[in-house]
Formats: C-alpha cells, structure tokens, sequence
C-alpha cells in the first residue's frame, strides 16, 4: 500500500466522521423537534381543557342581597334577581374546620388521588351490579364537580363514564386547591321557594345569618353532612339533622381532623338554623324582581333596599278574599272535576303602581303566577274597548258618531270568518231589537258588540286597545269584539286603569318612583305614561261601566255598597272556562281572574265567580280611603234622555225612563218636539192662572 491508498484511506475517514456528525446533529434535531410538538400539544391540550371546562371564579357570585321594602314592612330579602343565592369566598378564607368535615364527608383521599378514587369507584360498581343500575356513586369531590359544572343528574353507566374522564380532565388542568375552591363555592345546599342556595359562604348566611368566620365546629359539620340531602336535612326533623351531624363529628375526631374533647362539646349542642324566611306576597316579589332586573342595574356585593309599590292591607286583603271565594264556590254541586285557581291585580290609575299582586291559590303549592304570565280569553271584559274606539273614531261623512244613546240592533247577524259563517248569539239565547249602546253594555250583549267592530273596523280596535296597553295579539277577526283574542289580567286591569285616568296609559311597575338607592343605576326606565284616547272617550265609558254597576251585570256590588262609587265590567269565555271582573275608582283599578288550570269549564259567569272576590277587596279600600268622584273632562255635557230610546226628555217632550247621559260636546241629541218644548209647560201655567179666578 502506496500513499495514495493512505489518502484515499484517510479520504473515506473524514466522510465517515463528517456523515456521522451529520446524523447526529439531525437526530438531536429531530429530537429537539419532537419534544417541541410534544410540549406543544401537551400545552395545547391544556389550553383545550381550560377552554372547553373552565372553573367558575369570584366573579360567579349572584351581587348583592335585595331587601324589597312595602312602605315601613319588609317583604322579602333575596339574593339580587338571578334567583339563587352564591357569594365567591376564597379557599384560604374559608375555616380549617368546614374544609376538613366536606373532605371527611365527601372524599378523604382528595389530596391522594388523580381525580377519581378507584377503590370506591370498585365498590360502587359491585353494588351496582349486584341491584341492577347506578344506585351508588362513589364519586370524588373532582367527579362531583364536574357533574356539577358539565353533565346533567341522570343517574347512567354514561353519564358517569363522562363524569370519570371529566375529572381526569380537570385533575390535568388545575391545581387540587383550586378545584376544592370551586367545588366548595358550587355545591348545591338546597332550595328556599324559587332561591337555589350555592356554595358554603350562600348556605352560612342563608341558614345561621353570619359568615363563614363565625361558624362553629358543629355549624360547619351540619354544613358539610347536609351536602348530599340539603333539602331533606334543612326540611326534616331536627333529630334526623343532629344524627347525620354527630356522625360526622364522630367520623372527623376519627380521622384525626378534630380533637375527641371538641367533638364531644359540639355533639352535645342542638342542632340550630334559622326557618327559611317567609317571603310575603311572593307573587308580587317574583314581579318586582324581574322588574329590577330588566330596569336596574347592581352593584356586584352588598346589600340594596328598595322600595316596592305593594299596598300590604291591600295584598292581605286579596289573598285572603281568593282562599275565602273559592273555598266556597268548590263547594258548589255543579263545580265538578279539577280545583280552581284566581288571580288578582290592583293598580293605582293615576301612578301605575301595582298596589296587589296575587298569582294563584298558594305560592308553595304552585309559583306560576297567572296574574302575569297565564293568557286567558276575556270574554265580554273586551267589549269596553270596542265602543271606546267608537268613540274615541268620532264622526265622519259616511258614519255618524256613535253615542251612549245611539241604538244598535241586536238581531241575528252572520258574518265571514274564514272558510265558515259566523253566527254570534247572546248568552241568553235570545235576541232584543234595537237597544241603546249603554243597554248594549251593560246587559252584556254580544251582537251590539260585533256590529259596532264591524262598523269602526277591526284595526281600528286593536288599535285603541294597544294604546290602552294591550300587548297580546290580537287576531283581527270579528270575534275580536267578544274578546276571543288571549290576554294576561296585568295588562287588561292596567288597560281598565287607563280608563279610570281619563285616557292616560301608565304602564304598570311594582318600583316605587323614588331614585334608585346609591350605586344602582337604572338605565332601563320603563315606558312614560301616554295619553292613548281622548279624555271625553274614556269618560264615556266609564260612565256607561257605572251603568254595569247599577243596572248591569256588575248590580251585585250593590250588597256591597259599591255600585255607586265604582265603575266595572264582567267577563265569561266560551263554555264558562274563564270569570272576569275589573272594576275601579278614579284611584284604584282591581281586575279579578277565576278559572282552572287546564282550562275545563266552571260553570259560572264573572258576576258569579270574579265579583265576589273583587268586591271584598275594593269594599276593604274603599272603606280605608274613601275614593274621587268620577269628574268628567271639559269637553263632556249631561242631557237627560229616555234610556229606553235614547230620545231626549225635557219638559214636556218625550216620556219613559229617563237618565242624565254624558255625550262629547257637539254629539248630544236635540229635542225635535219643536214649540212643545215651551207649549206645553206654558199651557199648564196658563189653566193654573185661570183656576184663581174661579
């Protein structure tokens, strides 16, 4: 071997090192590459997990407690409008002694395991196998969580096979103090009325009235055994309360987390919590706040005073008007099948201000409040709204202006409604010729009723019946004008109350009018008042509704001695479903809802049902504040007529029954007897002259 196959040798060394180093540099390339998308989606699938399960912080709480306040009395104390009471506490503010009875009631291996406690989820599984289903859980206080936060509470294999990599999930993400924080602050611990009490710091102040600081060993060890059955241990017996709580106290000296002597003094206490506070008139707080709600805007903590309109006699008065009725008119033979409900509402004409506020027979038993939400047919409560646009629509060069005294026919009439003819009768089954629009009204007729609609046109109706407040549909078909169209009692009792302010709509509010308390903001006002028909329109219709109360079907109120201080109107749906009443004063409107839930007849009429309950209510007012006269606008005049005809009566001209009618200036009937207006009375004048000198 030569020197040149030396240097071919050496040559092929240095290619071989070269190529070499070049491996290496690529694998520690490919190796830093690696660790790099590892670290990567590991980084990823942390921020996935933060994203897709993130843990709920101090901003969860609810704000501040509502104090709702009727004049000097205390209504309700809430935990501000979400319905459920939750105040953030930090976990290193919440007591040493609290966080070890929860992690002795719930999960002593919380600090040991990775999220899920695989001996108890065995034995679980054992006991479930063995009953056939999930009967026993065996769920970590991670598991819990999640369930709490992201699954429902079906109990399936599913669900907590969801619940198990759920909790692995979170174990990944967070850190153990962190999920004890949240899962501390989210624990559900029961249910006052509509209030969901949340988390540890919500259930001291809800059940012993102090914060968490101030619990003792025995408080926090009711807390944290109440956790499973929160409802069953804050309603049941106090006995069955103090032996889950010693139990627990026993099993926390046990594992080494309470001292034996401690343990003994806080076994010998009573078990001590305050009743749920009693929340009056809850059909009206459930009202007001929603109002706050959609009008006001809170501060995040503290606690608010704010004052309702609630008139607490008033709202006494009506819940105790509703048990007394329909206790008696269930014992009625013919009310067969199913329990009736009522609902009540009074409004201030003048303010808006919702004085009472009932929903239904008894909150506890059923919190849907159908004063607001339940949309029910009127019946003959429309009717006034018709003749008001009438009136209201005036005269023009096809049409004459209807009056209180004009004469409508109530004869058979058949009119389109669709693909069918419509043949609308009286409740009477009988028909009565011509009548005056004020006999039409108060004897309830319906035909009088859908001739004027057709008259003035149904747009022109719904027209004056939105102004008025009227917010639900209203389906332009002639059986509009006998109130087929759904409405709530809220809305028709303020649109009555717009009648009995001449005119003026105020929507109705259960806030007081004063500024809002300090650092609350009320941005969302609610709707100015407005005038929605001319003053001389409503007048006229409220003096035709105190002909209801006299000589209508509204006469009943007469036991009560108000048909001459009140002016009302009934209301019966097809097949006697529904019984209306509204009746009111120049200062206090009251709209009464008698019915069934399910909507089956009740075999009675609004004078039979709703008047009983409205007339012991505004008797209570009336004799506490006696009401304004009804005092017509300017642009009103009184003539005296037969009410029989309508025809003018003076002296000399015209007979029958006669009655002073209001009438829009400009619109009054002119006597036609020509001289006998003055013949006649001149004549008798005469003949008593000549009898002197005989």
């Amino acid at each position: 071997m030569g020197p040149e196959s030396d240097r071919r040798r050496q040559a092929v060394t240095r290619v071989g090192v070269a190529a070499s180093a070049r491996g290496r540099s690529r694998r520690r390339l490919a190796a830093v590459l690696a660790g790099f998308l590892l670290a990567a989606a590991a980084g990823g699938g942390w921020l996935w997990i933060g994203w897709h399960f993130p843990l709920p912080g101090p901003d969860s709480s609810t704000g501040p407690r509502l104090r709702l306040t009727a004049g000097a009395a205390e209504l309700a104390v809430l935990p501000g409008p979400a319905g459920r009471s939750q105040s953030w506490v930090p976990l290193d503010r919440i007591p040493r002694h609290l966080v070890d009875a929860v992690l002795v009631a719930e999960d002593r291996d919380f600090f040991r395991h990775a999220g899920i406690a695989w001996r108890a989820v065995l034995r679980a599984a054992v006991t479930n196998l063995r009953r056939g289903g999930v009967h026993q859980g065996g769920s970590t206080i991670t598991q819990q969580l999640a369930r709490l936060l992201f699954l429902d509470g079906q109990r399936t294999w599913g669900r907590k096979a969801r619940e198990a990599l759920i909790a692995l999930l979170l174990e990944l993400r967070y850190s153990k103090p962190r999920i004890l924080e949240a899962y501390l602050n989210g624990v559900y611990l029961g249910q006052d009325g509509p209030i969901s009490v949340i988390g540890v710091g919500a259930a001291a102040r809800h059940y012993f009235d102090r914060g968490l600081s101030q619990l003792s060993l025995e408080d926090a060890a009711l807390l944290a055994a109440a956790i499973r059955a929160p409802n069953r241990i804050f309603a049941g017996a106090p006995r069955d309360a103090r032996a889950s709580r010693n139990t627990l106290l026993a099993a926390m000296a046990e594992a080494g987390v309470a001292g034996e002597a401690a343990v003994r003094q806080a076994q010998a206490q009573p078990v001590r919590w305050q009743p749920a506070r009693r929340i009056s008139a809850p059909y009206f707080v459930d009202l007001a706040r929603e109002e706050i709600r959609q009008r006001l805007t809170l501060p995040s903590a503290g606690e608010i005073s704010i004052a309702t309109t609630l008139d607490p006699l008033l709202q006494r008065s009506a819940e105790q008007a509703i048990q007394r009725t329909l206790e008696r008119l269930e014992r009625r033979p013919a009310l067969s099948g199913g329990s009736l409900q009522a609902a009540l509402v009074g409004v201030e004409p003048a303010t808006g201000s919702t004085r009472a506020l009932v929903g239904g027979r008894g909150y506890a038993g059923s919190p849907y409040n159908r004063a607001v939400r339940a949309s029910r047919q009127p019946g003959s409560l429309f009717k006034p709204f018709v003749y008001l646009a009438a009136f209201d629509a005036g005269g023009s060069a096809e049409r004459r202006a209807l009056t209180p005294a004009s004469l409508v026919s109530d004869a058979p009439l058949a009119l389109d409604a669709g693909d069918a003819r419509w043949a609308p009768r009286n409740l009477d089954h009988r028909f009565h010729g011509s009548v005056t629009v004020r006999r039409a009204l108060e004897d309830s007729l319906n035909l009088p009723a859908v001739r004027v609609a057709q008259e003035v046109g149904l747009p022109r109706v719904i027209e004056a019946a939105r102004a008025m407040g009227i917010t639900s549909r209203l389906a332009p078909v002639p059986s509009l004008a006998l109130g087929t169209s759904e409405v709530t009692l809220l809305e028709i009792t303020a649109a009555f109350a717009g009648l009995a302010n001449l005119g003026v709509y105020v929507p109705p509010t259960a806030l007081e009018a004063a500024p809002p308390p300090f650092d609350v903001q009320a941005p969302g006002s609610r709707p100015a008042p407005h005038p929605a028909v001319s003053p001389e329109a409503a007048f006229l219709v409220t003096n035709l509704l105190r002909g209801v109360m006299r000589e209508g079907t509204g006469r009943s109120s007469a036991r009560y001695g108000l048909s001459e201080v009140a002016a009302g109107k009934t209301g019966s749906s097809d097949g006697l479903r529904d019984a209306w009443f509204v009746g009111y004063t120049p200062d206090l409107a009251i709209g009464v809802w008698v019915g069934k839930d399910d909507g089956t007849p009740i075999g009675m009429t609004g004078a039979e049902a709703a008047l009983p309950i409205w007339a012991e209510v505004m008797q209570g007012a009336v004799r506490r504040a006696p009401p304004r006269p009804f005092t017509p606008p300017p642009g009103v005049v009184f003539v005296d007529v037969n009410r029989d005809t309508g025809q003018p009566v003076a002296f000399g001209c015209g007979e029958g029954p006669a009655l002073a009618e209001a009438f829009r200036a400009g619109t009054e009937p002119v006597a036609d007897c020509g001289v006998q207006v003055l013949a006649r009375p001149l004549a008798g004048v005469l003949d008593w002259i000549r009898n002197l000198f005989r």
